[in-house]
């Protein structure tokens, strides 16, 4: 699924935009021990609009964030299309459309008795219908539509009110009301889509997954309800970076290097932000970024073997691969660098001692809150340039 029929589908995903169809909602409450406490199948609209609105908005979240990060296609394994498979079971059921009871119970079996979550939550499953618009090879709208039938479910957890204070004016007096409601979160945890879209077609080969937490995914979703086998998470991705750097540059991985590279792949990612899939980093283009670094020949030579053997050949999600700022640490000392700040620091060798320089256009600082001025030294950590023009400069 690319990012055009994603953020085509979240544009439109609603029924009031004439072509958009919620079919059925399914709803289920489940406790700690994975009991379905209650389960309930109904048309959106005989719901009240109040309830309504807070369902609608909680199912889109289910498709929000980033391709790539929060929202990960899978594709499943022949596994899973037999008679118990995830994929056979979502199929079942999407054209059932949550209108027989014995594939509603399947399908809301496979999740509870899969799923690693330790409290109390809610499930959302709505069916829907989503006209897809055709277009010509004069890129005017077509006659030839079709419609796209989907399952979204989205996974949200439950929590216990908390004791309020209230005025009862009947009695005239400010009482407790102790907590016993069980509150739904509207935010969902986890949700995924099927079919996805592929090339303008419903695609039943393959699931879109959805995590709140892109950095620590409950991974039981995509490996255990839906039976697929995950790739790198977010974090992953930049520690499967981090390490093909370390053994392709070894000793000559320093500031520079490292800040160019973040800068390169951030130049990629923007160059290439209209694009319909996500902007990946595969083995050529590092060792085309690596080169334009400056990175040595006989060390750009690695690269393919390298990067192959630490991904599996497989291509990481540039917007991953790079940080927003950039932190040098070290004990005692952490040095936080905005972006395009980056050429403002560097390392340096003083008097023997090995530090880092910062360049300061403006000599009147804050420190802790407080205002002060950096004068320029008087001593051998004072810094000339080439060019014999002093330079304010702060050495660490």
């Amino acid at each position: 699924m690319n990012k055009k029929e994603l953020n085509d589908l979240k544009k439109n995903f609603s029924d009031k935009c004439g072509f958009f169809t919620f079919n059925q909602i399914l709803r289920a409450f489940v406790d700690s021990d994975k009991n379905i406490v209650c389960k309930k199948h109904s048309l959106l609209g005989v719901m009240p609009s109040e309830e309504q609105e807070l369902i609608v908005e909680t199912l889109r979240k289910g498709l929000s964030g980033t391709l790539g990060k929060n929202l990960i296609e899978y594709s499943f394994p022949d596994s899973e299309y037999l008679e118990d498979g995830a994929q056979n079971i979502l199929y079942k059921s999407l054209k059932s459309k949550f209108l027989d009871e014995a594939e509603n119970d399947k399908f809301l079996q496979n999740l509870t008795a899969n799923i690693d979550y330790t409290s109390t939550f809610v499930i959302f499953a709505a069916h829907c219908t989503y006209t897809l618009f055709r277009r010509d090879k004069n890129d005017e709208q077509s006659e030839e539509n079709s419609d796209y039938n989907f399952i979204l479910t989205v996974i949200c957890p439950v929590e216990l009110g908390e004791d309020i204070l209230i005025f009862d004016e009947t009695d005239n007096n400010i009482c407790l009301i102790p907590k016993k409601n069980r509150n739904i979160s509207r935010t969902p945890t986890d949700a995924f889509l099927f079919p996805v879209l592929t090339g303008g077609d419903p695609d039943i080969n393959s699931v879109l997954c959805y995590t709140s937490k892109p950095k620590e995914p409950n991974k039981s979703i995509a490996e255990k309800v839906l039976g697929c086998e995950t790739s790198f998470t977010a974090v992953g991705e930049r520690a499967v970076f981090c390490k093909v750097l370390s053994d392709v540059i070894g000793d000559d991985l320093d500031y520079t290097v490292i800040t160019q590279v973040n800068e390169k792949i951030t130049e990629e990612i923007k160059e290439h932000r209209f694009d319909e899939k996500p902007t990946a980093i595969d083995d050529i283009k590092l060792k085309n970024i690596l080169t334009d670094v400056g990175v040595a020949e006989e060390k750009l030579e690695k690269v393919q073997k390298v990067f192959n053997n630490t991904t599996g050949g497989k291509p990481l999600t540039a917007t991953n691969l790079v940080t927003s700022k950039t932190v040098i640490a070290m004990p005692d000392i952490t040095v936080n660098i905005s972006k395009g700040a980056t050429d403002k620091v560097r390392t340096s060798l003083i008097g023997g001692r090995r530090c880092i320089v910062i360049d300061i256009d403006d000599p009147n600082v804050v420190i802790n809150g407080l205002s002060t001025t950096i004068d320029l030294p008087t001593n051998e950590e004072h810094i000339v340039s080439s060019d014999n023009e002093k330079e304010n400069e702060y050495a660490i």
